[in-house]
């Protein structure tokens, strides 16, 4: 980015700076000398006070609602900070969008006046139309003068990120209790504590008792081996994958399903294992959810992936990699739309 000229307004100030002239040396009224010479003075002016704007003036953008949910509306809070006492009435900001799951990005410019030693502050709305991290930044911004004969450029770097989840109250497509085929039994109980103070119950050792449970330091004391009676919100587990392959606005509904199935099983109570396919790594990621806190971190480290284009190899990575499920349910597109299938391995 670079000093602008701009010819047309230079022509055209020059044109009105020869009719001062002509009118100075045909009619010889003092008021167009004086014209004269405020005219010959001005363009230094205006071209030097341009330069220290770009100097000083500051630009910020500021997401005051971090979370958003898929549909609605929010605001991003524009500062433009000039402590001089210059000003522009021109000044064009490179705003860009990103959507960082869906690697989609956009640009647009955004015109606004610099007061002389005050902040200009404006609210941006934006819509989120789908799911994902959105990165909101401004790469530059360009200062005109104030007779507009020279715009010039200045680098910034504000940035702000807002997370896109989708809507809590949206329906889901399928029964919850024929997902149920899709439970397994639970490798261990989901903790409510972690410490003594947490726990049930405190008991003597049985032989059978797993010994992630002994409570070392009560049994040390005791000189008996005992036990912490954990509570698990189910002897069960949901294995949910959800699919990340295909058009952006198919993967947002599988987004949209999943989530709504999510919390569906953990407002039951039942411990949800969250899985998908990380092209990124290679592998599949699995996130434990347990509560919309947890489901929403889950999320959140999800849009951070991106898509892919074969959705038939995420069954067959599922049978090589986990064999030892055997059932899970696969949120996926059928029939050109998302929705939930029960899938059993041998």
């Amino acid at each position: 980015m670079k000093t602008k000229v701009h010819p047309t307004r230079i022509i055209a100030y020059l044109v009105q700076y020869g009719l001062v002239i002509f009118f100075y040396w045909f009619l010889r009224v003092h008021f167009f000398l004086m014209l004269l010479v405020i005219m010959s003075v001005i363009p230094f002016l205006s071209i030097g006070f341009v330069f220290v704007l770009r100097h000083f003036v500051t630009v910020t953008l500021v997401a005051p609602e971090r979370e958003m949910q898929q549909g609605e509306i929010g605001y991003l809070k524009l500062q433009v900070a000039n402590p001089t006492w210059f000003m522009s009435f021109d000044a064009n900001l490179i705003f860009r969008t990103d959507n960082l799951f869906y690697q989609d990005s956009g640009n647009t410019r955004i015109s606004v006046p610099i007061q002389m030693h005050r902040t200009y502050e404006q609210m941006i709305p934006i819509r989120y139309s789908m799911n994902g991290l959105y990165r909101f930044s401004f790469d530059g911004f360009r200062i005109r003068d104030l007779i507009g004969v020279v715009s010039l450029a200045k680098k910034t770097s504000t940035t702000t990120e807002v997370v896109v989840y989708p809507q809590e109250g949206r329906g889901i497509r399928g029964n919850l209790s024929d997902m149920s085929r899709g439970m397994t039994e639970s490798e261990e109980t989901i903790k409510k504590g972690h410490d003594f103070s947490d726990v049930s119950d405190v008991r003597e050792y049985i032989p059978g008792d797993k010994l992630m449970s002994i409570h070392w330091k009560l049994s040390a004391k005791r000189d008996i081996l005992m036990v912490k009676d954990r509570v698990s919100m189910s002897d069960q587990q949901m294995v949910i994958l959800a699919e990340l392959s295909g058009e952006d606005e198919l993967v947002d509904e599988i987004l949209s399903l999943t989530y709504g199935i999510c919390r569906a099983f953990v407002a039951e109570q039942i411990y949800v294992r969250l899985f998908w396919w990380s092209e990124k790594r290679f592998a599949f990621e699995e996130r434990q959810i347990i509560s919309k806190e947890s489901l929403k971190e889950a999320y959140s480290d999800l849009y951070y992936e991106k898509t892919y284009a074969d959705s038939e190899k995420t069954k067959l990575l599922m049978q090589s990699i986990h064999p030892e499920l055997k059932a899970y349910v696969h949120v996926t597109l059928r029939n050109g739309e998302a929705d939930a299938e029960v899938v059993e391995q041998d």
